[in-house]
């Protein structure tokens, strides 16, 4: 009868619900990772708000417009100048820009106009690049970061062994926490910035190649205006 007892208390025991551990938001496993966690998160930041702000300056001044463009071509073969001059600044496109600064030295040489051209696409080019650099510096520091915070973790698992005396799981365990959420962190943040630095960089680049090609269409329009314009000079003069 005793040994009844005993037996039906074990199987009583057995079937009382466990305590269950209530999870850990997001948000305090990632406080986990220490102070390290704060330049890293500053970074994303950054490298997000990088990311879109060229984003959108970009879409805007390279934006391609088949129409717009013709337009200005069509006004500078006419010899409209002037119209087509403030045609440019209609738009908040590179080209414009570009084209307007040959159109502002339409009565020089050819080679000034040339030459103004140049220095106007280069300069808007270099409008574009703006904090791009900023990205790469982002991609290079964040997984470093991350790697110091892994030494760190690394630190505080022999600092809590030496201090116990215990390879128990929980002493280790703030340590490994420190560890994979800086590593993991840094690499993510990395990963975003270097894939935004060379994806916006793939885009200036389609620009720039645009840009050669529309600016010469336009240059060669302006050529073909000054030579008219020769050639109704001599003929008067003849």
């Amino acid at each position: 009868m005793m040994n009844l007892f005993v037996l039906l208390q074990a199987v009583t025991s057995n079937l009382e619900p466990t305590a269950t551990v209530a999870p850990e938001s997001y948000f305090s496993l990632i406080m986990k990772g220490g102070w390290v966690m704060i330049p890293i998160a500053i970074l994303s930041i950054l490298s997000i708000y990088y990311i879109i702000e060229r984003w959108i300056t970009i879409s805007k001044a390279g934006k391609k417009d088949s129409i717009w463009q013709s337009r200005i071509i069509e006004l500078i073969s006419e010899g409209k100048t002037d119209r087509a001059l403030n045609f440019c600044f209609e738009k908040p496109y590179v080209l414009g820009k570009v084209v307007a600064a040959g159109l502002k030295d339409e009565v020089e040489p050819i080679e000034d106009i040339e030459q103004s051209m140049e220095i106007e696409a280069r300069q808007q080019i270099s409008k574009l690049e703006n904090h791009m650099n900023y990205l790469g510096i982002i991609a290079s520091i964040a997984p470093m970061l991350g790697f110091l915070g892994t030494i760190f973790g690394v630190i505080t698992i022999f600092y809590n062994i030496s201090q116990t005396a215990d390879l128990d799981i929980a002493t280790i365990s703030d340590g490994l926490y420190q560890k994979m959420i800086c590593s993991g962190a840094g690499l993510l943040v990395g990963i975003v910035a270097y894939s935004g630095y060379y994806v916006l960089n793939g885009r200036i680049d389609k620009i720039t190649s645009n840009l050669d090609k529309d600016s010469n269409e336009a240059l060669r329009a302006i050529k073909s205006y000054k030579k008219n314009i020769m050639i109704d000079v001599q003929s008067s003069v003849n």
